[in-house]
């Protein structure tokens, strides 16, 4: 089939699983990208330009990838399904310009939680220049993956990543609803979360049960001053530890002296009464502080 036809389009990915007997592994969440509007959406949604050094988490076999590259991105892939690379190789551009693929794409087979981003990326990229993250995650390790970019090193631009629309609820929920918890918190104290587009279930092969979002995650210019991010974290994650109980109730464990509990509520300036859901991410920095 002419390789004029994008890899993301239904046809060629049949084609693709047909020549070299893909089975989407369900133990890894491989659900491939066949709605070609999606996967430019994505691109768009990432603001790639020419020259943009980016990081794609499980390229699957090819369909977002070919789409950066044509945009002029330099791709640093990380995959852990050893029989892709062959399908890689032989399906993306050969050229993309007048570079090489091999100039302007690299795979690393590993598991991009177990990443070295800096000794990985070392000679590839220029790491004085800043890096975007683009993804179409798989399901089942969506938060680790934000935990683990979010906590790393690197200079990141933004992290545009497609999840499931009942995570991307939750990054971007605002107090008093019922998706705000401790992920919500968690995310926002470090970056601007913007909900791009949503991609129906239909839009996969293998179709999956749920829709998904792709989500733009910016770095915040002016973080909240969080003296010790881990012991914030353990706090939010205490306080919504019974969730459908009063602030008070939960508060118990870390603080046992009601006096003190008192105290730290009525400085929140807030109704004893109140659910964890309704609290700021302010209110939630002054009550670790206090603990």
């Amino acid at each position: 089939m002419a390789n004029n036809i994008p890899i993301g389009s239904a046809v060629r990915t049949q084609v693709i699983i047909n020549r070299y007997f893909v089975k989407a592994k369900k133990n890894l969440g491989q659900n491939f990208l066949i709605d070609q509007n999606a996967i430019l959406g994505i691109v768009e949604a990432a603001d790639i330009h020419a020259g943009d050094q980016v990081i794609e988490i499980g390229p699957g076999i090819g369909s977002l990838t070919e789409q950066l590259l044509l945009a002029g991105a330099k791709v640093f892939a990380y995959e852990v399904d050893d029989s892709l690379p062959e399908i890689l190789q032989n399906e993306l551009p050969k050229k993309i310009g007048d570079a090489p693929l091999e100039d302007r794409f690299k795979l690393m087979l590993k598991d991009v939680l177990k990443a070295n981003f800096k000794e990985d990326l070392a000679g590839f990229f220029d790491m004085s220049k800043p890096i975007k993250v683009v993804a179409n995650l798989p399901y089942y390790i969506t938060t680790p993956i934000i935990f683990a970019l979010a906590e790393s090193d690197l200079h990141f631009a933004s992290l545009t990543l497609m999840m499931q629309k009942e995570v991307a609820e939750r990054l971007e929920a605002k107090p008093g609803s019922k998706e705000y918890g401790p992920l919500t918190i968690s995310v926002q104290t470090e970056m601007d979360v913007k909900v791009a587009l949503e991609v129906n279930h239909n839009s996969f092969m293998p179709r999956p049960k749920v829709d998904s979002s792709v989500v733009v995650l910016t770095p915040l210019k002016n973080k909240p001053e969080i003296e010790n991010r881990k012991h914030f974290v353990w706090v939010v994650k205490m306080c919504f530890s019974q969730r459908r109980k009063t602030l008070n109730n939960n508060l118990k464990t870390l603080i046992p002296d009601s006096e003190k509990r008192e105290a730290l509520i009525k400085k929140l300036g807030v109704d004893p009464r109140v659910r964890p859901e309704n609290l700021t991410i302010e209110q939630f920095i002054e009550i670790s502080r206090n603990i």
